[in-house]
């Protein structure tokens, strides 16, 4: 059987002109990547072998850091996935089923993955002592799985299962996105506390619900602007960047490729294609604390991997130690932010995310979701075969489309898109390569942002073009007197962000937070 007798409704859908669900794609036009092998399964072993060979991380040899990336910013784009794309479809059927798509994100950078849909719809996110701020959990075991008494140490809300109480429950899928989330309720809490206190002092007085709403878009903006002036830029060629969104001309969107008629959507080609170019970001393992004891087995120059690669318990059934989620925060593991993003001077750190390239780490080779075999490298197998499902088209044919010379192709399965992306960045000449997109994929990944931050209606790009934190007293009210913001001379971005949260940010914060609930001023 041809792999391609069984796509029924995808032609029909997605590569039609008409159609205007939450998915969609930027090339209709364009023949999908076929696989060499006419056999269905002949197909898929083809993908599990390149994977395997051509696309695994060699411990010790492929190494190459990307210094121009901080490795915060995996979680970081990990988390803002979270906030545009999701679909909950088990991996399974999705395999099975590769014609069902449907986005269940609203296609907006406006933070449904931690608001969402706001205190009378969901009240389990929030705190009913105190109106309009979210509830904040406290640790309850260490990373054995043994109970900690009187802790102080905050984590996110959870069940008496240890599931987290959040807007989306990927954003608790490893102990860095998850502290990523919790700085993120803090950082509401902390605008909303301020602006209860001006509140109290205002001639005005304002609703609960009114702060609420006004935090809320504070909080948005401020994580729009990081998005767009700090991740994005520092991802995709400048030139482009700067095209996407025209600052001369009122940040005025200028596509070239995404264009929608009533509301962006979320094409295909970039969600499973261009944005999974941040698999390749993860390093085997991370440096969480300068917290040197026996008992978390942390500090300085331990490493632990996101999941294990022996999988998460030993033959004892004893828990491995790694950065895991989906169980209750262990304790002592609090994360000092300035290991992961520039924040402070400190010599040996920001830690470094991986090169943008084809070659992924042994720290996903194995995963818990999907077939419980042993596959070697099962996300790149996993991505590749997403790609054929749903009928992605060839790299090369994308970069001709846009204008540019395709980048010579020695294997069929290297004109899979995304991992033509992957090639493409580590192609590029000098310092560049590796440290950023090439040109096709910096043209989707700019224009799809730019075209969200465009087509929202409520996006400080729409209503305020020329905004940034530092015209809002709000939030330059979180930050210490004295400070110097933004903290680095490149402008505001995401580390500020954890800043304005209250986050530990070094080591006296981590202490201070795990024995107290909270840095030291």
């Amino acid at each position: 059987m041809s792999i391609s007798s069984s796509r029924r409704g995808l032609s029909n859908l997605t590569r039609s002109k008409q159609y205007k669900g939450p998915f969609g794609r930027l090339f209709r036009e364009l023949a999908p990547w076929r696989s060499p092998h006419s056999d269905k399964d002949a197909a898929i072993k083809a993908l599990q072998e390149f994977a395997k060979n051509s696309m695994s991380e060699t411990v010790g040899e492929d190494s190459l850091d990307n210094h121009n990336l901080p490795s915060g910013y995996t979680y970081f784009g990990q988390f803002v996935d979270h906030d545009i794309t999701f679909d909950p479809t088990p991996l399974s059927m999705r395999q099975q089923d590769p014609d069902k798509l449907e986005n269940f994100r609203t296609p907006r950078l406006d933070l449904d993955c931690l608001y969402g849909e706001g205190p009378d719809d969901e009240p389990f996110l929030y705190d009913k002592k105190r109106k309009g701020f979210f509830l904040i959990g406290t640790v309850k075991k260490d990373w054995k799985g043994e109970e900690i008494e009187n802790s102080k140490e905050p984590d996110l809300p959870r069940n008496q299962q240890g599931t987290a109480l959040i807007g989306d429950k990927r954003n608790d899928e490893n102990v860095i996105v998850s502290q990523f989330q919790l700085a993120m309720l803090k950082l509401h809490n902390r605008l909303m506390e301020h602006l209860i206190n001006k509140n109290e002092t205002a001639t005005n007085k304002r609703s609960d619900g009114e702060l609420f709403e006004e935090a809320q878009r504070k909080v948005r903006w401020f994580y729009q602007y990081v998005v767009w002036n700090d991740f994005i830029k520092r991802l995709v060629d400048q030139d482009i960047w700067e095209r996407v969104l025209d600052k001369a001309n009122g940040h005025s969107f200028n596509g070239t490729i995404y264009d929608w008629k009533d509301q962006p959507f979320m094409p295909v080609e970039f969600s499973v294609a261009a944005y999974r170019f941040g698999h390749s970001l993860i390093r085997p393992g991370y440096q969480v604390n300068l917290n040197n004891d026996d008992e978390t087995q942390l500090g300085l120059g331990v490493e632990l991997p996101i999941f294990h690669p022996d999988g998460p318990k030993d033959d004892a059934d004893k828990i491995r130690h790694d950065l895991r989620g989906f169980r209750p925060f262990p304790h002592r593991h609090t994360v000092q932010w300035d290991w992961f993003f520039k924040i402070n001077s400190t010599e040996g750190f920001p830690q470094a995310a991986r090169r943008i390239d084809p070659k992924l780490s042994s720290a996903v080779f194995k995963l818990e979701e999907g077939p419980k075999d042993s596959r070697p490298n099962m996300l790149a197998f996993l991505n590749l075969l997403r790609s054929m499902q749903l009928e992605l088209p060839k790299g090369s044919d994308v970069a001709r489309v846009m204008g540019f010379e395709p980048h010579p192709i020695d294997d069929p399965h290297e004109d899979i898109l995304w991992h033509y992306i992957l090639k493409e960045s580590e192609l590029l000449k000098g310092d560049k390569s590796g440290r950023e997109l090439g040109k096709v994929g910096s043209t989707i990944i700019a224009e799809v942002f730019g075209g969200l931050l465009a087509g929202d209606p409520t996006s400080y790009i729409r209503l305020w073009p020329n905004w940034t934190p530092a015209k809002d007293p709000d939030i330059l009210a979180l930050f210490k007197e004295g400070e110097q913001n933004p903290v680095n001379e490149d402008g505001w971005q995401v580390g500020d962000l954890l800043r304005a949260s209250g986050a530990p940010i070094n080591p006296d914060d981590v202490q201070h937070t795990i024995e107290h609930g909270r840095n030291r001023s």
